[in-house]
């Protein structure tokens, strides 16, 4: 498993990221923790719990950094000094923020448009930053979301609506929910995108574009032929679908009509009657006959449909 989604894991059992863990918590993934950063050791126990008859006992334990070891005195035998390594006892703290910028590199976060303001509910939400839709000059923002049925709804969802989010994003979390968000915020689960591929961790930017664009296939799996969700347009002439102005989508959605069943026949003053986009014309709307061609198609003199199929 990545290192990433094995760090995920980590921090999702821990009560706080802020207290110190023991070496313990970290298991047999702490030597790789160790080089990536992500933790680092703080300190050391200084009592242990240890055998004693049929149950445990705390003692108080010697410690010897210059030798790498810590004794402690037998509670059995008093008289016998029990000598550890000292690696035994070290303490680490987490250092959740150095594997939250490598999570942006590896997601491929543009430098510019990384948070600021990365906290947004002290141990549960963070803001990585507005990931690029491909192809676009449109960003949507991301989110790492930890122990999310511990975290207060009175913080998460003020965070969650701020204005400030111009379109919906996506929450990362350590595993898969149907939970909805409000502001068209999705979750998603970040072994969805992350893989190892000969020793490195690869990130899935294909699979995680269709979920920014707001339509969402298994990974490796292709577009569908057509479809149309929020501002996201596919239709069976395209090469791949494409992202519509907000204005430009309300005349589609318009148009559409009901999904398995033919587009209807509309002329433009019915449906700028509807949409009411202020365009003056189908070819004022989509930028003259032949790029309008591509969407909509002419059926008589006075009315037009989707190019799509029934």
């Amino acid at each position: 498993m990545s290192a990433y989604l094995e760090y995920f894991t980590t921090i999702e059992r821990v009560r706080s990221i802020g207290p110190r863990v023991m070496a313990t918590t970290l298991s047999r993934h702490r030597a790789e923790f160790v080089r990536r950063r992500w933790v680092a050791e703080n300190g050391y126990l200084t009592r242990v719990m240890v055998p004693f008859l049929d149950s445990e006992e705390e003692v108080e334990v010697d410690i010897d950094e210059d030798a790498g070891l810590f004794r402690y005195r037998s509670p059995q035998q008093r008289s016998r000094i029990i000598t550890r390594p000292l690696s035994d006892i070290v303490l680490y703290a987490l250092r959740i923020e150095t594997w939250l910028a490598d999570l942006c590199g590896l997601i491929g976060i543009e430098p510019r448009h990384l948070s600021q303001q990365r906290t947004r509910v002290p141990d549960h939400l963070w803001h990585l930053g507005n990931a690029r839709i491909a192809g676009t000059h449109d960003f949507a923002p991301v989110f790492v979301g930890r122990l999310w049925e511990r975290a207060p709804a009175s913080e998460t969802t003020p965070a969650l609506c701020d204005p400030v989010w111009q379109r919906g994003g996506v929450v990362l979390r350590h595993r898969s929910s149907t939970e909805n968000l409000l502001h068209d915020h999705v979750m998603r689960s970040l072994s969805d995108f992350i893989r190892v591929e000969d020793g490195q961790d690869i990130f899935d930017a294909n699979a995680f574009d269709r979920v920014l664009r707001g339509f969402v296939v298994a990974s490796g799996e292709s577009e569908p032929d057509q479809f149309f969700q929020k501002n996201r347009l596919k239709l069976p002439n395209f090469l791949a679908s494409r992202e519509l102005s907000s204005e430009r989508a309300k005349i589609i959605k318009v148009m559409w009509g009901t999904t398995g069943k033919a587009p209807p026949e509309m002329s433009w003053a019915n449906v700028n009657r509807l949409a009411n986009t202020g365009y003056q014309s189908f070819d004022d709307a989509f930028g003259g006959s032949k790029a309008r061609g591509e969407i909509i198609e002419k059926t008589d003199r006075a009315r037009y449909r989707v190019r799509r199929n029934p």
